[in-house]
This record gives C-alpha cells, sequence and structure tokens, in this order.
C-alpha cells in the first residue's frame, strides 16, 4: 500500500476565508512575504501536512530538536478578515507529488471555510522596475478585479507558464467551488529578492484593506544569505533557476515563474 499525505489539525472553521500560498520559487519572493506576514500577525499553526512526496529524510537541530519537512497552516486575521497562510520549506519533488498536495490543501482550505485562493510568485521574464509591477491571472472575471483595484495588471505576455503549486493551487481551486488567482512580481531571479517580498507585502495589506509593515525583511534576507553560506560551499550558493517550459511562443517571451 503506498504511503498517502496525512493532514493533522485543521479541524476548526472560519468564516469567509482565504488561503494565501507562499511556497519556495524564484527569488523566494512568496515564502518571504509569507513567512513575513504570519509572523507579523502571530498566525497560530492550525494543521500540518505530511506527505511522501517530500525528500525521505528530516533535520535534526542544534537544539535537539527532530524537524519533518511539512506543510504549515496558519490562522491570522488582516482587518477583522480571516486568512489562512500557506507555508512550507520546499514543494514536492514530482509532478504527480504535485498534484496530489494541491487536492489534498485544496479540500481542506475548503472544510475550514475558505471561500478563495491565491497564490504568489517571481516573474522572471522583464527587468523589474524600480517599483516591481505585480501581474494577475485568475479563475474568473471578478476576482481579477478584485485584485485590479488594488494595482495588480494584466500579464505583459499571451502565455505564461507557471511552474509548481503556484499555479496549481489557485488554477485547481475551482474543482472544489473555490476562487483563485496567482499574482507574479516582477523579480530579478536572485537568490533572495527582498524588494519583489516587499511589493507583495504591500499588495496583500491593500487587498485586506489592512496594512502589513514590511520592516525586517532586509534584515531576514541577509540572515538567511549568511546561513545558506556557512551551509554551502560558494559555488553551490546560487539557486539554479527553473528551465523554461516549452510553448509555441517566440523565444524572447520565454519564461519561468515559480
Amino acid at each position: 500500500m503506498l504511503a498517502e499525505t496525512r493532514i493533522t489539525g485543521g479541524k476548526k472553521k472560519f468564516k469567509n476565508a482565504t488561503l494565501v500560498v507562499g511556497l519556495p520559487g524564484i527569488g523566494l519572493v512568496s515564502k518571504l512575504a509569507v513567512d513575513h506576514a504570519a509572523k507579523l500577525l502571530k498566525a497560530k499553526r492550525i494543521a500540518t501536512a505530511y506527505s511522501p512526496h517530500f525528500p525521505n529524510q528530516t533535520l535534526a537541530t542544534k537544539k535537539g530538536k527532530l524537524k519533518a519537512f511539512t506543510f504549515k497552516f496558519n490562522h491570522a486575521k488582516i482587518n477583522n478578515k480571516n486568512v489562512i497562510f500557506l507555508r512550507g520549506d520546499l514543494q514536492p519533488l514530482t509532478v504527480e507529488g504535485q498534484y496530489e498536495l494541491s487536492f489534498a490543501v485544496l479540500e481542506l482550505a475548503k472544510r475550514m471555510g475558505v471561500k478563495r485562493v491565491f497564490s504568489m510568485a517571481g516573474y522572471a521574464g522583464e527587468k523589474a522596475k524600480k517599483t516591481p509591477l505585480v501581474y494577475c491571472a485568475a479563475s474568473d472575471p471578478k476576482t481579477f478585479r478584485d485584485f485590479a483595484k488594488v494595482g495588480a495588471k494584466h500579464c505583459p505576455i499571451k502565455v505564461i507558464p507557471i511552474v509548481g503549486m503556484a499555479g496549481l493551487l489557485p488554477a485547481l481551486a475551482p474543482t472544489v467551488g473555490l476562487t483563485g488567482a496567482c499574482l507574479l512580481v516582477q523579480t530579478t531571479g536572485e537568490q533572495l529578492d527582498a524588494k519583489g517580498a516587499k511589493r507583495l507585502l504591500s499588495l496583500m495589506g491593500d487587498y485586506f484593506n489592512g496594512k502589513l509593515n514590511a520592516k525586517g525583511i532586509d534584515a531576514r534576507v541577509k540572515l538567511i544569505q549568511k546561513s545558506i553560506a556557512k551551509a554551502m560551499p560558494k559555488q553551490q550558493t546560487h539557486m539554479q533557476a527553473i528551465p523554461a517550459i516549452q510553448t509555441d511562443q517566440p523565444k524572447a517571451d520565454l519564461t519561468y515563474i515559480r
């Protein structure tokens, strides 16, 4: 019998909640923004997902703890609106794993009262502006208009491949009766892009009619960079770009997002 994804917790139900996805990807913009928001709002853990599609290893910490790779669901309120943050240190290693975990996340989200799902990712297809632009792709026109009201734009080219769960979760949300959107912020594609993360954090605050202070993101980036430099040889510290998915777009339009 094959091992399956298991979720602990998730019993509590919230009224008209939004699932905000922050997973690793290009520039770590999504993870940086969501981790910062969760810490800022003192979000409380409400569920944890364990999956055989994560690496078959655990981490032994200096403090004596044993840490498995998981997805964490944390609840907080922004301007009295229920928000559930989905956080993780990595994504499943296979296509099958990403689909399986995406459906498990969406089904749990619906049971907890989530009505809409939005993910965030980096768009490295063009040079980032001084204030990075954020593009939106949504499951329906109304959802797009909601984000357009707070500054999101139409995608700049005809087709943009979105690799990983940042694309899958909002795209599959309608299969369980939810709406979805993916926000793509301009990024240089650097290992850690604080500027892109700050822009996503600002837009997130505007969307919920609240304010999310970005103070501390730069310090967090420096701390992570320092940790990476210690843990890896210098020649391995740069994160490899995810290759573009081949489409019928002209070569100049090929890009990658995650």
